[in-house]
């Protein structure tokens, strides 16, 4: 355990040098622009509406979010000495402190746009289950990608579909069911519920996607199935 705690502290700082922080932070960047419009426009909203801000500032940031697995070396070399699970936990880990600053950011924006009393009526607990069900839901989908196919960029392509399963959720969710639900409603705790359930299985699908592949293929970049150079010499 303390040989592990000392190699994770090793990579802390090569781990935050390596993210892509121009991605993750342009995601958030847009989900902060958006919890500040009703401060910035002097619009005086419903508790209702500013959780739907919220709502759409917390989609903003799981869309940053997707790229926090992207790897421009991940095939550099054949072996490296740390495992993907730990490397990954690392990731996800200085993304994860980062995007609670950011979440803190966003709900304060929304808080600047509302008067007490109607701020009071903004669930921002609840909120905050729906922003990290959405970023573990960023994860759980990058972290499949790296794990089943050669991909060490996932990022556009999760951040590209991300959007697609809550509203595929929204409109096929059978009768008694929600996810987007207002302040107030009477299904609002039955929709937490299911919020926190997705939260968890999310996270536990990246969590298995994070493991080390059982079967490689033994190839080598750079080399042919007879073992030869690309350039016509044989390997020794």
């Amino acid at each position: 355990m303390r040989r592990r705690a000392a190699v994770a502290l090793a990579l802390a700082r090569p781990t935050v040098r390596s993210l892509p922080w121009r991605l993750l932070g342009g995601g958030w960047a847009l989900g902060v622009a958006v919890a500040a419009v009703p401060a910035l426009f002097a619009l005086h909203l419903p508790a209702a509406v500013l959780a739907d801000v919220a709502r759409v500032a917390a989609l903003c940031g799981a869309v940053g979010t997707a790229f926090a697995l992207d790897d421009p070396a991940r095939h550099t070399t054949g072996t490296v000495p740390v495992p993907r699970p730990l490397r990954q936990t690392l990731r996800v880990a200085v993304a994860g402190l980062a995007g609670a600053l950011w979440w803190a950011a966003v709900l304060g924006a929304v808080r600047a746009g509302a008067d007490a009393g109607t701020w009071a009526g903004v669930p921002a607990g609840a909120l905050t289950v729906e922003a990290a069900a959405l970023s573990g839901l960023a994860l759980a989908l990058a972290g499949a990608a790296v794990r089943f196919s050669a991909v060490r960029l996932p990022g556009p392509a999760v951040a590209a579909a991300l959007p697609a399963p809550p509203v595929a959720a929204a409109v096929f969710l059978p009768d008694g069911y929600a996810l987007f639900v207002p302040p107030g409603d009477p299904r609002w705790a039955d929709a937490h519920t299911l919020w926190a359930g997705i939260l968890t299985a999310t996270l536990a699908v990246w969590a298995a996607c994070a493991l080390e592949p059982r079967h490689r293929s033994g190839r080598v970049p750079g080399r042919t199935r007879g073992g030869e150079e690309r350039g016509g010499a044989t390997a020794r």
